[in-house]
């Protein structure tokens, strides 16, 4: 133990000294190294631009034949035969498709002759019945009480004596009918002139040319010789002088109604008042004489004069500040006038390859004219005025007789105002009273009557009234069952809307169908358009004759434009048809290249807003009613609420809550 208490005692001797060494020689200690913050995760951030954004709507369509109708029947059942296939083509009411229906002629016919049946047994039993006439000797109780009416009226309206409604109407009898023989001697007098007009006319044509006529076309067919060599030989110089002239000479004009006073508007609309003023009381006075208001011919002809003066002195004013400074039609009519005369004038410096046509076609033109002339008239030439004068001849008999007629309408005007002035006679009273009398009579006796037959119906229809009952319940049923089976054989059949290609086929003979679920496509074959199927929610946003841009990949790198033709229709249109639910869109085509079946990618713009604010639709956050954007605040990250606008595929318009230029965050934070 004591060796090993040395050991270790030389050891712990050795290692102190040791340590005495190496604290004496040592560098200074290592400094703990500073901890890093924490990064902050870096988040995209996006500026608000102001910009142009476009709501549109993108789909993709179909191209389709201008007109196609998928097909349907209205009723389920299994089909007993289709008579098409794939790619044939039919016409417009050609039967497509069936439905085995082999018992419903029968039951139809049957149906029919027990509606027959029915009918002949109702007929039967009413004929047993007793005619119900009340309504008949209502009618003669009513036909008599009129008819007394009328006789005391008219026994009133003679012992009055003649009304003066019924002269006065008289009278206009006798006026309208002399104003007819009147028009109708004018008439007989205008057709004879005619005729005689007619007459001279194809006397003068049988008579040959008119030299001064002949002399004429002649003259113009030098005349259009001259102006033919004239434009041939082109512009002259006095001819450009000349137009230059005129030109200035309408400018000239045009500067002077410029420079002349101007009236006031006013002035001249206050002078037109007057002169309406000055017709009213000229009217005034007028009907003061008629109604003898004003009275005396002295104290008539003095007013009439003051009111004529008036107005002539108001008229006088007023066209004189009409005419004091020129009136817009004025200056438009110069305005004309100045734009011809330089239209003219480049007319002549420049004349156009086309009038050596003309002048040309005017020379072909008087040589026809002269040629014909020279010629005379043919036989068909005279037979129009030839008709034209046989037609008038008849025409003059009717009118003739229609003066005639005229007369003995005036002759019965006459009398029955002559009849009227002289009022009843004593026989007239005496067989009115007697009219009254028999009226009376006839209206009690038509009365009896009535309760009599009253009477003898009410107990008659007691009788029969149940039999009726029964057999026209029996009559309505057998026709309802009629009605039925008729509904069943039109919707038993699919037939073609209109005429085209058979492009799509689901069914064959045997199958069970439910009705109205398409099984045959028909496609007309005038014409391509793009069916689209829209969104029901956008479909109220779309009208017909919108603008629609396409590109499709048979017209690479190009923008198609076509307009909507036609929206979806909501009910069906034909028996058989399905609806169609698709938007119609009729293409510009640029060229060959589009087929049935193609797809095209369809934007339909509703509305474009320039200048406005614009950010990603990342940036927008929406949180129940709630939208805003988040942005950094130094280490703080915040939100502002915003009000947007037009949201697209990509972008979204800020209505309010930003300003141009802020630094907003765009996405989720980058790790």
């Amino acid at each position: 133990m004591s060796g090993l208490a040395g050991l270790v005692f030389a050891g712990l001797l050795a290692v102190a000294a040791g340590g005495c060494t190496v604290i004496g020689t040592a560098a200074p200690p290592t400094p703990v190294p500073t901890p890093k913050p924490t990064p902050t995760p870096q988040r995209p951030t996006v500026q608000v631009r102001r910009g142009t954004i476009v709501d549109a709507i993108k789909v993709l369509g179909r191209v389709t034949a201008s007109q196609e109708a998928d097909l349907s029947f209205r009723n389920s059942g299994r089909i007993r035969d289709v008579y098409v296939q794939p790619g044939d083509m039919v016409q417009p009411g050609q039967v497509l498709a069936e439905l085995d229906q082999r018992d419903l002629p029968w039951q139809l016919a049957r149906a029919r002759v027990n509606r027959d049946t029915a009918q002949l047994k109702l007929a039967a039993a009413q004929a047993k019945q007793t005619l119900d006439d009340t309504a008949i000797y209502q009618l003669n109780v009513q036909s008599a009480q009129i008819g007394l009416a009328l006789a005391q009226l008219n026994l009133e309206r003679l012992k009055a004596g003649p009304q003066d409604q019924e002269v006065k109407k008289a009278q206009a009898d006798v006026t309208s009918a002399q104003a007819a023989l009147d028009r109708a001697r004018f008439d007989l007098a205008d057709k004879q002139a005619q005729l005689a007009a007619k007459q001279a006319q194809l006397a003068a044509m049988l008579q040959g040319p008119d030299p001064v006529a002949l002399a004429q076309a002649k003259a113009d067919l030098e005349l259009a010789k001259i102006k033919l060599e004239q434009a041939q030989a082109g512009p002259k110089p006095e001819d450009v002088k000349a137009a230059q002239i005129a030109l200035d000479q309408e400018k000239t004009k045009l500067e002077k109604l410029k420079n002349q006073p101007k009236v006031r508007p006013e002035d001249v609309e206050a002078a037109r008042l007057q002169v309406e003023v000055a017709k009213a009381q000229l009217d005034k006075v007028l009907a003061d004489i008629d109604a003898g208001a004003i009275k005396g011919e002295v104290n008539k002809d003095t007013a009439v004069r003051n009111a004529q003066a008036a107005l002539q002195q108001a008229q006088n004013t007023y066209d004189k500040l009409r005419g004091a400074g020129p009136t817009p039609e004025e200056l438009k009519q110069q305005e004309d006038a100045v734009r011809l005369a330089e239209l003219q004038l480049q007319k002549v410096s420049n004349p156009a390859s086309y009038d050596v046509g003309a002048a040309q076609a005017a020379v072909a033109a008087a040589q026809a004219k002269l040629d014909q002339l020279q010629a005379g008239p043919t036989d068909a030439d005279l037979a129009p005025l030839r008709s034209q004068i046989d037609a008038l001849g008849r025409t003059i008999e009717t009118a003739k007789q229609a003066i005639q007629a005229a007369q003995a309408g005036l002759q019965a005007a006459q009398a029955r105002l002559d009849l009227v002035m002289r009022g009843p006679s004593d026989f007239d009273l005496q067989d009115a009273q007697n009219k009254v009398a028999q009226a009376q009579t006839a209206v009690a006796l038509a009365q009896a009557k009535l309760k009599t037959e009253q009477d003898t119906i009410a107990q008659a229809r007691t009788v029969a009234s149940y039999d009726v009952r029964s057999l026209q319940q029996a009559l309505d049923q057998t026709t309802l069952d009629v009605q039925n089976y008729e509904s069943q054989t039109g919707d038993v059949k699919i037939t073609a809307p209109f005429a085209g290609r058979i492009t799509r086929l689901a069914a064959r003979p045997g199958d069970t169908v439910q009705a109205f679920f398409p099984i045959l496509t028909v496609s007309s074959l005038e014409g391509l358009v793009v069916k689209a199927d829209i969104a029901e929610a956008d479909l109220p946003r779309l009208q017909v004759g919108m603008p629609v841009d396409l590109t499709m990949d048979a017209y690479p790198n190009q923008t198609l434009h076509g307009r909507i033709d036609a929206l979806p229709e909501l009910t069906v249109g034909q028996v058989g048809q399905a609806p169609d639910k698709s938007t119609r869109i009729v293409v510009d085509w640029p060229g060959p290249g589009a087929e049935m079946g193609m797809l095209a990618r369809v934007q339909i713009t509703l509305l474009v807003k320039p200048d406005v604010l614009i950010v990603p639709n990342s940036a927008v956050h929406t949180v129940g009613k709630r939208t805003y954007v988040e942005y950094m605040d130094g280490d703080i990250k915040r939100s502002r609420n915003v009000q947007v606008g037009i949201v697209t595929e990509s972008e979204t318009e800020i209505v309010s809550g930003l300003e141009e230029g802020m630094t907003i965050l765009s996405g989720e934070s980058s790790s």
